[in-house]
C-alpha cells in the first residue's frame, strides 16, 4: 500500500501537480486568446454593450491572472511564497464569484425578480464569498527546495469552503432549473430552450469540476492531492461560464426586453400605448408560430425563418392581446406573433 505521506511520494505528487497546472494553464490561455474577439467587438461597438460584460470579463481575466501568477509562483525561487500563494488563490476565487454572480442574475431573471428567490440566491452567493475569504486567511505557503517552487500547506482546512461552494452552486442551478420548468410551455423552442440546455450543462460541469476537489479533501491523502484538481476546476468553470455567456449574447441581438404580460388595469379603463420599434436585429429570425397576411388572405404556419434585413419589427400592444408584428419588407408579407 502506498504511503501517501512519504517524502518521496509527496515530492512526486507535487511534481505531477505542477505539470498538470502548467498544462491546464496553457489550455486556458489558448482558449482566452481564441475567444478574445468577442470583447474586442464590444469595445469597437460591433456588438451591443451590456453591463453584464463586466462579469464576463471578471470571470475570464481573474482566472487568467491567476494562472499567470501560478506560473511565476511555481517556476521561480525568488518570489515571496505567502503573498503569491494568497494572490494565486484569491484570483481564482474571484473568477468563481463572477461566474456564480452570472448564475444569480439568471436565477433572478428566470423567477421574474421574485423577492424571496432573489434574496435566497444572493444569500448563497454571499455565503460562498465569505467562506472563500475565510479560507484565504487560513492558508499557509512555504518554499520547497527540492521542487524549486512554493507549495501550499494544510489545505484540509478548506474542506468546509469546498463543500459549501459545491452545494451553493448546485442549489443555485436547481433553483434556476425549477424556474425554467415553470415556463414549460416556452421551453421547447427559442431562448428558453437555450437557457434550459445551459442549465443542465452547467449542473453537470459544476459537479465534474468541484466534486473531485471535495472527494480528495475528504480523503486527505497529502497536500498535493488536496489541491490536485483545483486548477482544472477553475479552468472548466471559467471557460464554461464564458462560453455560455457568449452563446446567450449571440443567440439574438434584440437589445431590449419586451414583456408580453397583460397590463393590470381596472375594467373599462381606456388604454393607449406608443409603438415601440426594435431596430437592432441581425442574422436570421425564426418564429415558432405566426399568422401570415399578404393583403389577399391570412394563413397560419410554423416555423417561419427569414433574413433579419428583410424584417421590420414593432411592438403592437393592446389590453387583450399584446403581440409582436414583423413585416417582411422584401416579400411584402406581414407576420403577427401573439
Amino acid at each position: 500500500m502506498t504511503n501517501w505521506h512519504d517524502p518521496i511520494v509527496i515530492y512526486k505528487d507535487f511534481l505531477a501537480l505542477i505539470k498538470l497546472g502548467h498544462a491546464v494553464g496553457g489550455l486556458y490561455i489558448w482558449e482566452t486568446v481564441l475567444s478574445m474577439g468577442f470583447e474586442l467587438d464590444v469595445l469597437r461597438g460591433k456588438r451591443p454593450y451590456r453591463w453584464t460584460i463586466w462579469l464576463y470579463l471578471g470571470t475570464r481575466y481573474t482566472a487568467l491572472l491567476g494562472f499567470i501568477l501560478y506560473f511565476i509562483d511555481k517556476d521561480s525561487s525568488r518570489v515571496p511564497c505567502q503573498p503569491f500563494m494568497v494572490a494565486g488563490f484569491a484570483l481564482p476565487y474571484a473568477s468563481w464569484a463572477f461566474a456564480s454572480l452570472i448564475i444569480v442574475l439568471r436565477v433572478i431573471a428566470v423567477w421574474d425578480r421574485n423577492i424571496f428567490v432573489s434574496l435566497l440566491a444572493l444569500g448563497l452567493w454571499l455565503v460562498g464569498l465569505a467562506l472563500n475569504i475565510y479560507s484565504l486567511a487560513m492558508m499557509k505557503g512555504t518554499y520547497l527546495p527540492t521542487l524549486g517552487s512554493c507549495i501550499t500547506l494544510h489545505l484540509r482546512r478548506c474542506l468546509v469552503n469546498a463543500v459549501a461552494t459545491l452545494v451553493a452552486d448546485i442549489i443555485l442551478l436547481i433553483i434556476m432549473l425549477i424556474g425554467l420548468l415553470r415556463h414549460a410551455q416556452r421551453s421547447s423552442a427559442g431562448i428558453w430552450s437555450l437557457l434550459y440546455q445551459q442549465c443542465i450543462m452547467w449542473i453537470a460541469l459544476a459537479a465534474l469540476a468541484e466534486v473531485p476537489i471535495v472527494v480528495f479533501l475528504i480523503l486527505d491523502l497529502n497536500d498535493a492531492w488536496n489541491i490536485m484538481f483545483g486548477e482544472v476546476a477553475i479552468a472548466v468553470l471559467s471557460i464554461s461560464a464564458a462560453r455560455m455567456y457568449r452563446s446567450l449574447c449571440q443567440y439574438g441581438s434584440f437589445t431590449e426586453y419586451v414583456s408580453t404580460e397583460r397590463p393590470k388595469v381596472p375594467p373599462g379603463t381606456p388604454m393607449s400605448y406608443p409603438e415601440n420599434r426594435i431596430t437592432n436585429v441581425s442574422g436570421r429570425i425564426r418564429f415558432a408560430a405566426a399568422t401570415q397576411s399578404n393583403g389577399t388572405g391570412t394563413t397560419s404556419e410554423a416555423p417561419v425563418s427569414m433574413p433579419a434585413d428583410h424584417v421590420q419589427s414593432e411592438f403592437a400592444p393592446s389590453v387583450l392581446n399584446p403581440k409582436l408584428v414583423y413585416e417582411d419588407t422584401k416579400e411584402k408579407v406581414r407576420y403577427e406573433m401573439a
